[in-house]
């Protein structure tokens, strides 16, 4: 799995060192992503709340659905270019990728769980075993290896070259914004753009 760093962008803060990125860690923590496995009561999966129709956010709501239908007290953020976080969490209270699953996973409103139940289930399961045995090597799950797993997944969900980079980054020549975009832009920039930093 190759991971690109746009030309003019900063070394990521990820360290590929401590958790090199391989084809099936990435598809075992696509794999526990979609999977409601990780939730308390096997009903909601990372994806319930971070959509991958929507960016990997949850747009049709105020704030986010926990379990049993909680409300949570924020809604979740995108999870795109997340190699140059220095902290996660909407208060930045988590300092690296491979803890933030943590927060959600052992919520009481979120997915109420442990990581004790979920790597209990998951040694359970014949093909779970064997997706991490090859993605670390033989070996029982622990909890270090679900959220590693988990980072390698989520550290590649890249967005670098939209037509937004081609138009604003790249000053391109051959692709513009429709009027409709245009406007879009003058209310983003009017509205949002105090929290959320263009470049």
């Amino acid at each position: 799995m190759n991971f690109i760093v746009p030309k003019g962008w900063p070394k990521p803060a990820y360290d590929f060192k401590k958790n090199p990125v391989t084809q099936d860690g990435f598809r075992l923590g696509r794999r526990l992503f979609f999977d409601p496995v990780l939730s308390r009561d096997s009903s909601i999966s990372c994806n319930s709340c971070h959509t991958q129709f929507s960016a990997f956010t949850h747009v049709d709501h105020r704030v986010s659905h926990g379990i049993n239908g909680l409300m949570v007290t924020r809604n979740s953020s995108t999870i795109f270019n997340l190699a140059w976080n220095t902290s996660f969490m909407w208060d930045g209270r988590v300092k690296t990728l491979s803890e933030q699953p943590l927060n959600p996973i052992t919520n009481s409103v979120e997915m109420d769980n442990t990581m004790e139940n979920i790597v209990n289930k998951l040694n359970q399961s014949a093909t779970y075993k064997e997706d991490f045995n090859k993605a670390f090597g033989d070996g029982p799950v622990t909890s270090q290896k679900v959220l590693k797993a988990l980072a390698e997944f989520m550290v590649l969900l890249q967005s670098f070259h939209s037509k937004y980079d081609k138009v604003i980054v790249e000053n391109s020549k051959e692709v513009s914004f429709t009027e409709d975009e245009k406007a879009g832009l003058h209310i983003f920039r009017d509205h949002c753009a105090k929290c959320h930093k263009e470049l």
